[in-house]
C-alpha cells in the first residue's frame, strides 16, 4: 500500500474515533481511557505519516488530486477534534461544579438566602 492510501486510510479511522468520541460528548458522557488512548495512538501515527508525507511532496507528489482529498480531511479531522475538545471542557467544568456543589453544606445555601 503506497504513503497516500495508508495516510488516507489513517484519516478515516481517525475521523471515526473522533466522530465516536464527539457523540459520547454530546450525550454528556466522558469518554472512557481506552478511546482516549486509542486516539492518542492514531494521532501519534499521523504525525509519522505526515512527517513521510512531507518528504514525499518535496520530491512532487503524483496524485494531487488524492492530496487534496486528504487536507480537507484533514481540516476535518481538526474541527471535530476541537469541537469535541471543547466540549470535553464544558462537561468536565459541569462536573467539577456539581462536585463542588455537594461539597458545600446546606446551612451556606440557607445563609446566602437569607
Amino acid at each position: 500500500m503506497d504513503l497516500l492510501n495508508r495516510y488516507q486510510q489513517l484519516c478515516e479511522e481517525i475521523y471515526l474515533l473522533l466522530s465516536q468520541e464527539n457523540n459520547l460528548l454530546k450525550q454528556e458522557q466522558v469518554p472512557h481511557r481506552h478511546l482516549l488512548h486509542t486516539k492518542q495512538t492514531l494521532l501519534s501515527k499521523l504525525e509519522f505519516l505526515t512527517e513521510q508525507c512531507k518528504q514525499v511532496e518535496k520530491a512532487g507528489i503524483e496524485d494531487k488530486k488524492q492530496a487534496q482529498r486528504l487536507q480537507q480531511k484533514l481540516m476535518k479531522i481538526f474541527m471535530l477534534d476541537r469541537e469535541n475538545e471543547k466540549m470535553l471542557l464544558a462537561l468536565r467544568m459541569k462536573q467539577d461544579m456539581r462536585l463542588s456543589c455537594k461539597n458545600v453544606p446546606s446551612t451556606q445555601f440557607q445563609d446566602f438566602h437569607d
